[in-house]
């Protein structure tokens, strides 16, 4: 029986002569290793395209500059194309270029959940406080714990003008002069959002020293926006703007020499050749396939799982006997070596964004858990033209609230299905009870009949899904609290 043909054998066999490669080798290895190290690039860079693509889709359809705060009025619609939003709380988003502003003032006010990160998507560093280090969190999860506060953001270089000037503040330096801001404001009722409104719009962003411009709420439910990443070759430009743009960063200086090998550095014209470009182009998309390949088996990745008998995926890895300990840093390294664990940062950034203390913390009451899911009971994708159920115990663990959302398996943006609004069931909807006061949810394309809660899917596109806990409380960490896989009861096709 003959083999099929293999491309690593054939890379591997290459002729040389005398020690030196062919001209016909040398030209297919170059060609070779420019590839590899842009897929490398592309799934190393993903956290900052993603910002990249954020910061430009929204300025695009609401404005540009620290003052704008595009703020979800109405909730995030499936009209807003960006990774995995929250769609049970009121957004707001900001972006602000540190070098335009100098240290920039965040009058935080009460009762928000934000957080500030760099534009590799790294939390920024904030004060020391009773031996407790923040990064990245304001309001609740942060040093104000939610009754507002005064925050000064700054260079990671910077330094007071004068003794005493910076003392008012919570103090956060940055590595980029690009940053952003993701704030969640929280209301009690569907019908009332006016109180989430309310805490985003009670925000101030103002240069510590000249004029400031007034703050523009820029509300952005009903405004179509495209912020998402590119994955084809226009990715490594949108790459080189910000490289041109921003400081040097000084953090994981071989990746930066691989990105050099690209013709991507600062103060240098990235003009790739003809073959390059078609390569980059082939490379994006390769990365691209490979980052959704690794979300889509992230199941089978080492501590990835909640519970060793559901398919419920944990970003930043946990121990299933210790919820209390994330395996994983806020910038997705390995706690006990250092190491960044390349397949969980590469799941994160395809398919989220965003990263703080407060999104991987063990403090009940505080923060956020999140678990994710690709998979049902039997380990298939889950796919839009089967009907699901999920059950989820009595009482879930969320101070705040708890949701379930669906996201398009493609575009990782909410499910966008005819008629319906959000694809998401939160606590604070009308939710059916059963008589234990369990939970049952039924996913699918046509709801279930005697279903009272359903969400609706797309047939012929894939999904994916998070549970979100806002407030995890003791039965979370206690692991006493344990939601359902997705059952498949209906189908329509087979799911090969």
């Amino acid at each position: 029986m003959t083999s099929a043909p293999d491309r690593y054998q054939d890379l591997a066999s290459l002729p040389f002569a005398d020690g030196y490669p062919t001209d016909e080798t040398a030209r297919t290895l170059e060609d070779e290793l420019f590839f590899q190290r842009a897929v490398q690039v592309y799934l190393w860079t993903l956290p900052t395209v993603n910002a990249c693509a954020m910061r430009d889709g929204l300025g695009a359809a609401l404005g540009h500059g620290y003052q704008v705060m595009a703020v979800f009025e109405q909730r995030l619609k499936p009209r807003t194309l960006i990774t995995t939003p929250n769609c049970d709380v009121i957004y707001g988003m900001a972006f602000a270029d540190l070098s335009l502003t100098g240290p920039l003032v965040v009058e935080a006010p009460p009762g928000i959940q934000g957080l500030v990160d760099d534009f590799w998507h790294r939390p920024l560093t904030g004060p020391v406080i009773d031996g407790r280090q923040f990064l990245g969190d304001i309001g609740l999860p942060g040093p104000d714990r939610g009754k507002g506060g005064r925050y000064l953001i700054v260079p990671d270089d910077a330094e007071p003008e004068h003794e005493g000037e910076w003392d008012d503040f919570f103090v956060y330096r940055s590595r980029t002069d690009n940053i952003y801001f993701l704030l969640r404001g929280f209301f009690t009722s569907v019908d009332d959002l006016s109180p989430g409104v309310a805490a985003i719009e009670g925000i101030q962003l103002h240069p510590l020293h000249g004029d400031a411009e007034p703050m523009h709420f820029a509300h952005a439910s009903d405004t179509p926006a495209d912020a998402l990443y590119p994955r084809d070759g226009a990715f490594f430009d949108a790459l080189d703007a910000f490289v041109q743009a921003d400081r040097v960063d000084q953090t994981d200086p071989y990746m930066h020499g691989v990105l050099t090998s690209l013709g991507i550095r600062k103060g240098r014209p990235f003009a790739p050749t003809p073959r390059q470009r078609e390569l980059l182009d082939l490379a994006a998309q390769t990365g691209w396939k490979a980052a959704k390949t690794l979300a889509a088996r992230f199941d089978r990745e080492q501590d990835a799982l909640w519970w060793a008998d559901r398919h419920w995926v944990a970003h930043v890895k946990t121990a299933q006997d210790d919820f209390w300990h994330t395996m994983l840093d806020e910038e997705f390294r390995d706690r006990a070596t250092g190491h960044t664990d390349v397949n969980a940062k590469a799941h994160m950034f395809v398919n989220h964004y965003s990263m703080s203390t407060g999104m991987i913390s063990s403090i009940v009451g505080v923060g956020a858990k999140y678990a994710g899911a690709y998979r049902d009971h039997d380990g298939d994708l889950l796919t839009g033209e089967h009907t699901y159920r999920i059950d989820l115990p009595a009482d879930p663990p969320a101070r705040l609230f708890w949701s379930l959302t669906l996201y398009d398996a493609e575009t990782a943006a909410q499910v966008d299905a005819q008629g319906q609004t959000y694809s998401s069931l939160n606590g604070m909807d009308d939710i059916a009870l059963n008589s234990d006061e369990s939970i049952t949810l039924h996913i699918g394309p046509e709801r279930p009949a005697g279903a009272e809660n359903w969400i609706r899917t797309v047939p012929g596109r894939g999904w994916f899904a998070l549970i979100r806990w806002y407030g995890p409380e003791q039965a979370f960490f206690d692991r006493r609290y344990k939601p359902g896989d997705f059952i498949k009861t209906a189908s329509n096709h087979s799911n090969a």
